[in-house]
């Protein structure tokens, strides 16, 4: 059986706290934070209200890729230069309109598992994006971590002993 962990409306409830007293504190015009599933759907969300709903809008794709493409935007632009230099046309190609490479989205692991992802929209010259998430990040707590490129995993044979993918006799 496998079991995976969730991201709680408990643990949204302290990211959406974190970012907006965060905002509050240095007397910010006004930020908008989602948090989302593995499968990038709504736990909970806030929009100040000095911020348009094009900010709601952006932070929920932010939230939505890192959860969905398990890594935080940062890593899904590198990817796509990666991919550009190979002759793809990037996102729009990606079968996926949610799908964004602005900064301010992560990826929500524990352990080896992804449980979600937080986006935050409405940074400005003095506070940006990225530090917003961080703050968002730091709510989580411990256990939680988060990746720009895509964890290596290790494979693991039938007896559960890692394997590097070579088919080997035993003896």
């Amino acid at each position: 059986m496998i079991e995976q962990r969730v991201l709680s409306l408990q643990d949204a409830r302290r990211v959406i706290d974190a970012v907006i007293a965060h905002a509050e504190q240095h007397d910010h015009d006004g930020i908008a934070v989602f948090v989302v599933d593995k499968a990038g759907d709504i736990i909970a969300s806030a929009r100040m209200d000095r911020r348009s709903a094009r900010f709601g809008k952006a932070a929920h794709r932010k939230a939505y890729t890192g959860a969905t493409f398990e890594r935080d935007t940062a890593g899904v632009i590198k990817f796509w230069n990666e991919q550009e230099q190979r002759g793809h046309r990037g996102p729009h190609d990606w079968n996926d309109p949610m799908v964004t490479t602005l900064p301010g989205g992560m990826v929500v692991a524990f352990g080896d598992q992804v449980v979600g992802g937080i986006g935050v929209a409405g940074g400005n010259a003095h506070i940006g994006d990225e530090e917003f998430a961080d703050v968002a990040f730091a709510a989580l707590g411990e256990g939680f971590h988060h990746y720009i490129d895509w964890p290596q995993r290790v494979r693991r044979d039938t007896s559960g002993a890692p394997s590097d993918g070579q088919d080997r006799a035993r003896s």
